[in-house]
């Protein structure tokens, strides 16, 4: 019998995040995947405390692109800590809303990609650290300009 192991139950909470939470839009199982007092550090921003951040995060993307499919690319896992590259595709058919800025949906397909380290402890993740490529989305969606 294959029996999963601590590493098997990370590498499957942190696949949960996304298939769950982004891809199926189920924000409430944010709180049976992440820690209440998870801490999450993204780029630009102080670090975020609870779920409701990736919550929102996921609500805003699935305005925008109501199609959204997750994929997971690759996944590397050692002790308590699990690395994902994910990679998300869909259609700009919904308003995409930043702070101060709304954009109208063009329908334009778009793609993009995240790195994610998650640290697990007791079953549930405490602390994420994510890039997101969030040049090659605001180019897709229209926010800068084309490089020539």
């Amino acid at each position: 019998m294959n029996v999963p192991t601590s590493i098997d139950r990370n590498k499957e909470l942190s696949r949960r995040l996304y298939i769950e939470v982004f891809a199926a839009g189920n924000v409430d199982a944010a709180d049976e995947i992440m820690a209440a007092d998870c801490i999450s550090h993204g780029p630009g921003a102080p670090p975020a405390l609870g779920t409701d951040g990736i919550k929102l995060q996921s609500a805003l993307l699935r305005a925008a692109i109501p199609d959204l499919t997750v994929a997971l690319e690759a996944q590397i896992a050692e002790g308590d800590r699990v690395a994902s590259h994910w990679l998300g595709r869909g259609s700009f058919t919904g308003q995409f809303r930043l702070p101060g800025l709304a954009l109208p949906p063009t329908g334009a397909s778009i793609s993009f990609n995240e790195i994610r380290i998650d640290r697990v402890l007791d079953g549930r993740i405490v602390e994420s650290w994510f890039i997101p490529d969030r040049f090659s989305m605001w180019l897709q969606l229209g926010l800068i300009p084309a490089p020539r």
